[in-house]
C-alpha cells in the first residue's frame, strides 16, 4: 500500500447534512412539542385564575353576608318601625327588591319611637352608576325624618333612596366589584348601559307577627295570643318580634367587562340570612 493510499484511508469520512424530509420531519416534532406546552401552560393559567376567581368571590360574599348580618342585628327597631327595610322597584312583571335599609344610629336614635331619621340609615344597594358595585352608603348631614311610605310603601320610597345613594352628599362604601350585573328588558336604553343594567342582588324580609297582623290587633280585630308570635314567644304584656331577612348576591369570579351578556362568564349565587329580635309592648 502506497503513502498515498495510507493517508487517504485515515482521512475521517464526511457525514453528508439533513436531508428536506428529515428537516421537515425535525419542525414538525418540534411545532408539536411547542404546541403541547402551551396548551399546558394556558391549561394551568385558567386553572390558576379559575381558582383565584372563585376564592375571591367567595372571600367578599363570606365578608358582605356576615357585615349584613350584624348591622341587622344592631338594629334599632319599634312596631311601627320594625328596623329593617326592604325597598323594591317594578318593571313590568318584574320586580327587583335590591335595596337594604336599616336603621342604624351610631348613638341613641334621634326619636326612640320613630321615625328614623335619614341620617340614621344604612342603605345597601347596587351603585345607580356602577350596577356590578355593592355598595352601603350613608347620609350623615341629612337630619330629616323619613317619610311616612317608609315601612307602608317601601316601593313609593325606592326612587328616594336612589337619589339619596346618587348624591355627592353620600358617603358610599363599596362592599364588592364583582356582582354580576344583568339586562332587564323592560327598561328603555341600550342593552350595555349601566341604566339599563341591574345588580343581581335581592332582599326577602318577613316579619312576625306580621305589620297587618300588628295593624290588626291595635284596631282591636285580632287578640294579642292570636298573633303569629315566632316560637310562641309571649307574655301578658310583652312579646317577640322576629324580623328575618334572606340575602342572594350573585358574583362573577373576578372583575367583568359590564356587559349584557358578561362575556359568557357563569356567576357564582351565594345565600345568607340574618335576624333581628325585639320586643313589642301590649
Amino acid at each position: 500500500m502506497s503513502p498515498r493510499e495510507k493517508i487517504a484511508r485515515r482521512r475521517p469520512l464526511r457525514r453528508a447534512g439533513l436531508t428536506l424530509v428529515e428537516l421537515l420531519l425535525a419542525v414538525s416534532i418540534m411545532s408539536i412539542m411547542a404546541g403541547m406546552l402551551g396548551a399546558l401552560a394556558m391549561a394551568v393559567q385558567t386553572s390558576f385564575e379559575y381558582s383565584q376567581g372563585n376564592g375571591d368571590a367567595v372571600q367578599h360574599a363570606r365578608v358582605n353576608l356576615d357585615r349584613i348580618s350584624r348591622l341587622i342585628a344592631e338594629a334599632t327597631a319599634t312596631a311601627e318601625y320594625p328596623g329593617v327595610v326592604v325597598a323594591y322597584e317594578d318593571y313590568g312583571a318584574w320586580r327587583f327588591p335590591d335595596t337594604l335599609v336599616i336603621w342604624h344610629p351610631t348613638g341613641a336614635p334621634a326619636n326612640a319611637a320613630g321615625p328614623p331619621l335619614i341620617s340614621e340609615l344604612i342603605i345597601i344597594c347596587p351603585d345607580p352608576a356602577n350596577p356590578n358595585r355593592l355598595v352601603e352608603a350613608t347620609l350623615p348631614t341629612d337630619n330629616r325624618p323619613v317619610p311616612a311610605s317608609y315601612a307602608q310603601d317601601p316601593a313609593s320610597w325606592y326612587p328616594i333612596l336612589r337619589a339619596l345613594v346618587g348624591t355627592s352628599a353620600a358617603h358610599k362604601t363599596v362592599l364588592t366589584n364583582l356582582m354580576r350585573a344583568s339586562s332587564a328588558t323592560a327598561v328603555p336604553g341600550p342593552a350595555t348601559s349601566a341604566s339599563r343594567l341591574r345588580g343581581a342582588v335581592r332582599f326577602e324580609r318577613e316579619l312576625r307577627p306580621s305589620a297587618t297582623d300588628w295593624t290588626r290587633y291595635t284596631q282591636g280585630t285580632l287578640a294579642w295570643n292570636n298573633l303569629a308570635w315566632p316560637q310562641g314567644i309571649y307574655g301578658t304584656q310583652t312579646g317577640l318580634r322576629q324580623v328575618w331577612v334572606r340575602t342572594e348576591l350573585q358574583l362573577m369570579p373576578g372583575e367583568h367587562v359590564l356587559t349584557a351578556d358578561m362575556q359568557g362568564q357563569q356567576a357564582i349565587p351565594f345565600l345568607g340570612s340574618a335576624t333581628l329580635h325585639y320586643e313589642l309592648k301590649k
